[in-house]
């Protein structure tokens, strides 16, 4: 009996430990038409993705890769690389979305593997009753080669994590994640040629799109974050050698497609965001019509965040007091355009600073953001970051946003 108590104890202790230790649920070997991919803690969301899949008519499925710390959701499993690649090409050329992707796995499960290619087994001599001697020689061989063959298939299949390959087209795979939830989000990324500090492609993360070579010897890309709600980030990798170390958290990848992984942390109070792409028009506190996109920015930010105060920082590129172009009044709502009837002043620097930080305000209003949640400060050439005669004085002219209040 008290035998029996041990054992059924032991039992249920072994069952308590395994709830408290989980075990992945490992991919198996195979070729895989991969429609997603997720961290080690983010189990949970791979497991909405194929319940989301499957209530769209896909069939899905998801399981954990020991190499590649991650969950892949995956549709469709395929006994070979040619297989794979041929049905994803189907698949995007139907779509014109680059939806998928192959991945290569050998399962570390023996369980999970492909079975052995089956054997028949040795037969008595049927003539007299005895193992023939010489087809049992030939039979042990052809077993010890089979059995050598099934592992070397399964073994090839690791062979699909090797670097990008450019005989076809090659895609980006943009993933950004809020770092204090660990949830997904979607925002811009700026693409650039870093060699010749170029925009490639403007793309928004959690989805892929066909990376062009860029024109430079170095090939060497930039990926940049441009959200303003979001602190900077960019990671830079070569085109041809994207994994540089095999142990980066923030680049991968799988079969044609390289990953870029960035943590976002959003704004804080004290901090700072340029606007370098609100411009305007010299001599004036008029905007080009270029920087409503970055503005749209601000005032999604704004209205995200309802606490959120700012204060907005004009500044100039040298000291020099001179012509002022800026609106008429307070109901005059032509931002982007020079027009006859905007105001001509003459004023410092500093008061066209300020013009220009008041008319971003302006902007904030015109779209719903009350104007007690914003200040406006005009500083001129007192904070300039290059020489006003340098060729990066561009830089000088720009707006800033600080939060104030969160």
């Amino acid at each position: 009996m008290k035998k029996i108590l041990l054992v059924a104890s032991f039992i249920v202790c072994l069952a308590i430990s395994s709830k408290a230790n989980p075990t992945p649920k490992e991919l198996p070997s195979g070729y895989f038409m991969v429609l997603a991919a997720y961290a080690t803690s983010a189990e949970s969301y791979a497991i909405k993705y194929v319940k989301h899949l499957k209530g769209n008519d896909i069939e899905a499925s998801y399981g954990y890769s020991n190499t590649k710390k991650m969950y892949f959701v995956y549709s469709v499993k395929y006994a070979s690389k040619a297989e794979a690649v041929s049905a994803i090409n189907s698949e995007r050329k139907r779509t014109g979305e680059p939806k998928a992707w192959v991945y290569g796995y050998k399962s570390e499960n023996i369980t999970n593997q492909e079975p052995p290619v089956a054997v028949q087994p040795i037969v008595p001599d049927e003539d007299n009753g005895e193992i023939d001697r010489e087809k049992q020689s030939i039979k042990a061989d052809t077993v010890q080669t089979e059995e050598v063959a099934a592992i070397e298939i399964v073994e090839k299949v690791s062979e699909e994590e090797t670097p990008i390959s450019h005989q076809g087209k090659t895609y980006l795979y943009i993933e950004a994640y809020d770092a204090k939830s660990g949830k997904p989000i979607v925002i811009d990324f700026n693409v650039v040629d870093l060699a010749r500090k170029t925009l490639i492609a403007t793309a928004p993360s959690q989805g892929s799109f066909e990376l062009a070579e860029p024109n430079s010897s170095s090939k060497m890309i930039q990926v940049l974050s441009n959200d303003i709600g979001w602190q900077k980030q960019s990671f830079d990798f070569k085109y041809y050698e994207p994994i540089i170390d095999p142990m980066s958290i923030f680049l991968d990848n799988l079969g044609d497609t390289t990953f870029v992984k960035f943590e976002m942390t959003p704004i804080r109070k004290g901090q700072f965001v340029t606007l370098y792409q609100v411009f305007f028009y010299k001599d004036a506190a008029i905007m080009m019509g270029k920087s409503e996109y970055e503005l749209s920015q601000v005032v999604e930010l704004m209205k995200s965040n309802p606490k959120l105060k700012i204060v907005i920082h004009g500044h100039t590129n040298g000291k020099s007091a001179g012509k002022i172009v800026a609106l008429k009044e307070n109901d005059d709502l032509d931002f982007f355009n020079i027009n006859g009837d905007h105001r001509e002043l003459s004023g410092s620097a500093v008061k066209l600073s300020a013009e220009r930080a008041s008319i971003v305000g302006k902007f904030l209003e015109s779209e719903g953001i009350s104007a007690n949640r914003y200040e406006v400060k005009g500083w001129g050439g007192k904070k300039m970051l290059y020489d006003k005669h340098s060729k990066q004085a561009r830089y000088n002219v720009r707006v800033e946003i600080e939060v104030v209040e969160e």
